[in-house]
């Protein structure tokens, strides 16, 4: 369970819990319901406020991660390919594990645009 939802929970749990108190002490005196009407009605407000700022939250992790995933996406680095040294190569040079000895690019160029207009 989420943080948002654990706080909400909490509030509608204490709302109804003020809410039954406040039954139990208008049998006292009518007056006595209106506190603990009141306290449960802070408590909702509160518990919905929580919802709304989880729902926000999530929409902008959602987004993020969105945005993430397509920047990655562009910024991946590209082999040079053609029997270039791997030192040279962006793509190489960023793998955690380096080519074999003689250390040159097994990846493919990356198409470029004279390739792509023929």
């Amino acid at each position: 369970m989420r943080h948002a939802r654990r706080t909400a929970a909490a509030c509608k749990a204490g709302a109804f819990l003020s809410a039954v108190v406040a039954g139990y002490s208008a049998t006292h005196h009518p007056w006595l319901i209106v506190p603990g009407l009141l306290a449960a009605a802070v408590l909702l407000v509160a518990a919905a406020e929580t919802q709304r700022a989880g729902a926000r939250r999530r929409a902008r992790y959602e987004r993020t991660a969105a945005a993430a995933g397509a920047d990655e996406q562009l910024l991946r680095p590209r082999h040079v390919g053609a029997g270039a040294n791997a030192e040279d190569c962006p793509a190489c040079s960023a793998s955690p594990t380096p080519p074999p000895y003689p250390f040159i690019c097994p990846g493919q160029p990356a198409a470029t645009d004279q390739t792509r207009e023929q």
